[in-house]
């Protein structure tokens, strides 16, 4: 009977990793501060499907070979795969990405805009010019619950070394706290 117990209690534990993937909706708290301005508010996640690896394919030798523009133009053709609702602001997912990980998945979206340019009000605020996209990076545990950070104005790109280089707008990050999975 113990063995029966561990084989049920493995198997539900398995159902529930296995479960949890697209659709799927998260929602956070959202900080972010610079000397020069800040933005705190509520951030929903909606993920209704994660990008194919063929389209992660096609953005990421876009990224490789043209630059960041040949990435704008090729994230900007793939079809939509959720959106991201910040108040009355509602962008597209181009970009959706989970990883597994040790404590549960590492989750990485991409809007084809950007979603605000913290400090960006300031008479003598740096120019948003190629500011083009917002980059959302969620660790979550199996339940759906953790933390993030967004660049919510930012650009990419290659190192040299076959990774990628991020210019965020803000000074930091913007936080997302209270990350969890709103079960549908």
């Amino acid at each position: 009977t113990v063995a029966a117990a561990s084989a049920v209690a493995g198997a539900d534990a398995a159902q529930r990793r296995k479960g949890y993937t697209a659709p799927e909706t998260f929602t956070a708290q959202m900080q972010g501060r610079t000397g020069a301005g800040a933005v705190a508010g509520i951030i929903r996640m909606q993920i209704d499907r994660y990008t194919p690896e063929d389209d992660r394919q096609t953005i990421t030798d876009a990224l490789r070979q043209g630059g960041y523009p040949s990435f704008l133009t090729t994230l900007r053709k793939a079809k939509v795969v959720g959106n991201v609702v910040i108040g009355d602001l509602q962008v597209p997912l181009r970009w959706a990405r989970e990883e597994e990980t040790p404590k549960g998945r590492a989750i990485s979206l991409v809007t084809d805009a950007p979603l605000y340019f913290v400090g960006g009000g300031r008479a003598d605020a740096k120019p948003r010019a190629g500011f083009e996209v917002a980059i959302l990076q969620l660790a979550v545990d199996e339940f759906g619950l953790g933390t993030g950070t967004m660049a919510a104005a930012a650009r990419i790109k290659p190192d040299g070394q076959g990774g990628v280089v991020m210019e965020d707008y803000a000074e930091e990050p913007i936080r997302l706290t209270g990350v969890y999975r709103i079960i549908q």
